[in-house]
Protein backbone atom coordinates (compact mmCIF):
# COMPACT_ATOMS: atom_id res chain seq x y z
CA UNK A 1 0.00 0.00 0.00
CA UNK A 2 1.18 3.67 -0.87
CA UNK A 3 1.54 5.46 1.55
CA UNK A 4 0.64 9.68 0.72
CA UNK A 5 3.28 12.78 1.37
CA UNK A 6 1.38 14.11 3.75
CA UNK A 7 1.51 10.92 5.90
CA UNK A 8 5.02 10.99 5.27
CA UNK A 9 5.64 14.21 6.50
CA UNK A 10 3.30 13.53 9.85
CA UNK A 11 5.90 10.55 10.42
CA UNK A 12 9.14 13.02 10.04
CA UNK A 13 7.61 15.61 12.86
CA UNK A 14 6.07 13.04 15.15
CA UNK A 15 7.43 12.49 18.54
CA UNK A 16 6.39 9.21 19.21
CA UNK A 17 7.61 7.76 16.08
CA UNK A 18 10.90 9.43 16.66
CA UNK A 19 11.29 7.82 20.25
CA UNK A 20 10.97 4.10 18.36
CA UNK A 21 14.10 5.40 16.42
CA UNK A 22 16.68 2.44 17.07
CA UNK A 23 20.39 3.03 19.07
CA UNK A 24 22.22 1.66 16.49
CA UNK A 25 20.50 3.61 13.69
CA UNK A 26 21.28 6.94 15.76
CA UNK A 27 25.10 5.65 15.96
CA UNK A 28 25.08 5.03 12.66
CA UNK A 29 24.37 8.49 12.21
CA UNK A 30 26.74 9.63 14.50
CA UNK A 31 29.56 7.87 12.88
CA UNK A 32 28.32 10.16 9.23
CA UNK A 33 28.10 13.56 10.54
CA UNK A 34 31.91 12.67 12.05
CA UNK A 35 33.22 11.73 8.81
CA UNK A 36 31.37 14.75 7.13
CA UNK A 37 32.26 17.05 9.43
CA UNK A 38 28.81 18.51 10.44
CA UNK A 39 28.01 20.13 13.41
CA UNK A 40 24.06 18.67 13.60
CA UNK A 41 22.74 15.43 13.00
CA UNK A 42 18.93 14.30 13.22
CA UNK A 43 17.15 11.14 12.43
CA UNK A 44 13.93 10.77 11.13
CA UNK A 45 11.60 7.70 10.19
CA UNK A 46 10.55 7.59 6.19
CA UNK A 47 7.65 6.59 4.76
CA UNK A 48 9.47 2.56 3.78
CA UNK A 49 9.32 0.87 7.20
CA UNK A 50 12.55 -0.05 8.83
CA UNK A 51 14.61 3.17 7.07
CA UNK A 52 15.51 6.17 8.33
CA UNK A 53 16.71 9.13 7.15
CA UNK A 54 19.30 11.91 8.34
CA UNK A 55 20.66 14.79 6.26
CA UNK A 56 24.18 15.65 7.10
CA UNK A 57 24.79 19.37 5.29
CA UNK A 58 22.55 18.46 2.49
CA UNK A 59 23.63 15.35 1.92
CA UNK A 60 20.82 12.97 2.51
CA UNK A 61 21.61 9.19 3.84
CA UNK A 62 19.17 6.51 4.37
CA UNK A 63 19.93 3.98 7.25
CA UNK A 64 18.87 0.55 7.81
CA UNK A 65 16.41 -0.39 11.36
CA UNK A 66 19.89 -2.51 12.45
CA UNK A 67 22.12 0.25 11.77
CA UNK A 68 24.42 -1.94 9.46
CA UNK A 69 23.56 -0.44 5.94
CA UNK A 70 23.27 2.94 4.74
CA UNK A 71 22.29 4.65 1.20
CA UNK A 72 23.44 8.38 -0.07
CA UNK A 73 21.25 9.62 -1.87
CA UNK A 74 17.27 10.68 -2.64
CA UNK A 75 14.06 9.03 -1.95
CA UNK A 76 10.95 9.26 -4.18
CA UNK A 77 7.32 8.50 -4.20
CA UNK A 78 7.42 6.00 -7.59
CA UNK A 79 3.36 7.17 -8.83
CA UNK A 80 3.88 10.86 -8.36
CA UNK A 81 7.43 11.02 -8.48
CA UNK A 82 7.99 13.12 -6.23
CA UNK A 83 11.35 13.48 -4.09
CA UNK A 84 10.93 13.23 -0.45
CA UNK A 85 14.46 14.41 0.24
CA UNK A 86 14.52 17.13 -1.57
CA UNK A 87 10.80 18.33 0.29
CA UNK A 88 12.81 17.75 3.76
CA UNK A 89 15.82 19.70 2.20
CA UNK A 90 13.38 22.71 0.88
CA UNK A 91 12.35 22.91 5.02
CA UNK A 92 15.81 22.86 6.42
CA UNK A 93 16.68 25.74 3.98
CA UNK A 94 13.93 28.25 4.73
CA UNK A 95 14.34 27.37 8.39
CA UNK A 96 17.94 28.10 8.27
CA UNK A 97 17.04 31.51 5.94
CA UNK A 98 13.62 32.56 8.48
CA UNK A 99 16.38 32.39 11.78
CA UNK A 100 18.68 35.25 10.32
CA UNK A 101 17.95 38.47 10.99
CA UNK A 102 17.31 40.36 7.49
CA UNK A 103 19.92 43.41 9.63
CA UNK A 104 22.36 40.82 8.46
CA UNK A 105 21.44 41.03 4.88
CA UNK A 106 21.57 43.70 1.95
CA UNK A 107 17.71 43.87 1.14
CA UNK A 108 16.31 45.74 -2.09
CA UNK A 109 12.43 45.83 -1.48
CA UNK A 110 9.87 46.99 -3.15
CA UNK A 111 8.20 50.15 -2.83
CA UNK A 112 4.97 49.23 -2.74
CA UNK A 113 3.16 45.84 -1.07
CA UNK A 114 5.96 42.82 -1.12
CA UNK A 115 4.33 39.76 -3.08
CA UNK A 116 7.64 37.55 -2.87
CA UNK A 117 11.06 37.19 -1.30
CA UNK A 118 13.51 35.53 -2.84
CA UNK A 119 16.89 35.30 -0.92
CA UNK A 120 19.95 35.49 -3.22
CA UNK A 121 23.58 34.06 -2.60
CA UNK A 122 26.34 36.13 -4.29
CA UNK A 123 29.51 37.26 -5.19
CA UNK A 124 30.98 40.89 -6.49
CA UNK A 125 33.04 38.85 -8.99
CA UNK A 126 30.36 36.97 -10.58
CA UNK A 127 29.18 38.37 -13.97
CA UNK A 128 26.15 36.61 -13.80
CA UNK A 129 25.29 38.12 -10.12
CA UNK A 130 26.34 41.56 -11.99
CA UNK A 131 23.63 40.78 -14.69
CA UNK A 132 20.69 39.52 -11.80
CA UNK A 133 21.61 42.86 -9.87
CA UNK A 134 20.68 45.05 -13.36
CA UNK A 135 17.47 43.73 -12.76
CA UNK A 136 16.74 44.10 -9.39
CA UNK A 137 14.84 47.15 -10.03
CA UNK A 138 12.44 45.32 -12.23
CA UNK A 139 11.90 42.59 -9.57
CA UNK A 140 11.22 45.12 -7.45
CA UNK A 141 8.34 46.70 -9.55
CA UNK A 142 6.66 43.16 -9.62
CA UNK A 143 6.65 42.97 -5.53
CA UNK A 144 9.58 40.89 -5.14
CA UNK A 145 11.69 41.71 -2.14
CA UNK A 146 15.41 40.58 -2.82
CA UNK A 147 17.55 39.34 -0.08
CA UNK A 148 21.40 39.59 -0.40
CA UNK A 149 23.28 36.84 1.40
CA UNK A 150 27.16 37.10 0.67
CA UNK A 151 28.97 33.64 -0.98
CA UNK A 152 32.24 35.04 -2.08
CA UNK A 153 33.72 31.87 -4.06
CA UNK A 154 37.16 32.06 -3.54
CA UNK A 155 36.58 31.65 0.39
CA UNK A 156 37.44 33.08 3.38
CA UNK A 157 40.44 34.97 3.49
CA UNK A 158 40.13 35.74 -0.02
CA UNK A 159 40.47 39.47 -1.96
CA UNK A 160 37.24 39.15 -2.60
CA UNK A 161 36.49 37.81 1.08
CA UNK A 162 37.69 41.02 2.37
CA UNK A 163 35.82 43.15 -0.27
CA UNK A 164 32.70 41.91 0.72
CA UNK A 165 33.28 42.42 3.83
CA UNK A 166 34.05 46.37 3.18
CA UNK A 167 31.00 45.78 1.12
CA UNK A 168 28.75 44.77 4.35
CA UNK A 169 30.43 47.39 6.71
CA UNK A 170 29.39 49.98 4.69
CA UNK A 171 27.43 52.72 5.90
CA UNK A 172 25.34 52.47 2.63
CA UNK A 173 25.86 48.66 2.09
CA UNK A 174 22.97 48.60 -0.74
CA UNK A 175 25.24 51.51 -2.80
CA UNK A 176 28.41 49.49 -1.82
CA UNK A 177 26.60 46.38 -3.27
CA UNK A 178 25.38 47.98 -6.19
CA UNK A 179 29.03 50.19 -6.72
CA UNK A 180 31.36 46.73 -6.46
CA UNK A 181 29.33 44.85 -8.59
CA UNK A 182 30.01 47.80 -11.20
CA UNK A 183 33.52 47.68 -10.95
CA UNK A 184 33.92 50.75 -8.91
CA UNK A 185 36.57 50.88 -5.94
CA UNK A 186 34.64 50.44 -2.44
CA UNK A 187 36.31 52.10 0.97
CA UNK A 188 37.66 49.25 2.89
CA UNK A 189 36.24 48.76 5.80
CA UNK A 190 35.68 46.14 8.60
CA UNK A 191 33.42 45.64 11.53
CA UNK A 192 31.45 42.79 12.97
CA UNK A 193 29.87 40.89 9.55
CA UNK A 194 28.38 37.93 8.83
CA UNK A 195 29.89 37.41 5.61
CA UNK A 196 31.97 33.68 6.99
CA UNK A 197 29.16 32.69 8.00
CA UNK A 198 27.02 33.67 5.14
CA UNK A 199 28.95 31.49 3.34
CA UNK A 200 29.23 28.48 4.92
CA UNK A 201 25.57 28.32 5.21
CA UNK A 202 25.30 28.43 1.26
CA UNK A 203 27.91 25.80 1.78
CA UNK A 204 25.24 24.04 3.79
CA UNK A 205 22.57 24.66 2.13
CA UNK A 206 24.11 22.62 -1.48
CA UNK A 207 25.01 26.37 -2.90
CA UNK A 208 28.01 25.42 -5.16
CA UNK A 209 28.04 28.47 -6.95
CA UNK A 210 26.27 31.92 -7.72
CA UNK A 211 24.00 33.44 -8.17
CA UNK A 212 22.19 31.05 -6.21
CA UNK A 213 18.63 31.87 -5.40
CA UNK A 214 16.28 30.42 -2.82
CA UNK A 215 12.47 30.60 -2.89
CA UNK A 216 10.59 31.36 -0.41
CA UNK A 217 9.07 27.59 0.11
CA UNK A 218 13.19 27.03 0.58
CA UNK A 219 13.24 25.39 -3.15
CA UNK A 220 17.17 25.99 -4.46
CA UNK A 221 17.57 27.75 -8.33
CA UNK A 222 20.87 27.65 -9.26
CA UNK A 223 22.69 29.93 -11.47
CA UNK A 224 21.57 32.93 -13.35
CA UNK A 225 17.65 33.59 -14.22
CA UNK A 226 16.25 36.41 -16.09
CA UNK A 227 13.24 38.76 -14.09
CA UNK A 228 10.79 38.03 -16.16
CA UNK A 229 10.96 34.22 -16.20
CA UNK A 230 11.65 34.49 -12.58
CA UNK A 231 8.43 36.61 -11.75
CA UNK A 232 6.41 34.52 -14.27
CA UNK A 233 7.87 31.14 -12.01
CA UNK A 234 6.95 32.97 -9.04
CA UNK A 235 3.58 33.73 -9.94
CA UNK A 236 2.94 30.12 -11.03
CA UNK A 237 4.26 28.74 -7.30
Amino acid sequence: MRISLTLGLLLLVSSAFAAEIPSVVTETANRLQQLMGAKNVSVTPTPIANLYETLIGNEAFYISADGAYFIRGDLYESKTPKNLTDAKRNQLRIKALNAMSEKEMIVFAPKTATKYTINVFTDITCRYCVKFHKEVPKLNEAGVKVRYLAYPRAGIGSITYHEMVSVWCAKDRKQALTDAKAGREIKPASCKNPVAKQLQLGQTLGVTGTPAIVLSDGELVPGYVPANRLIAYLKHK
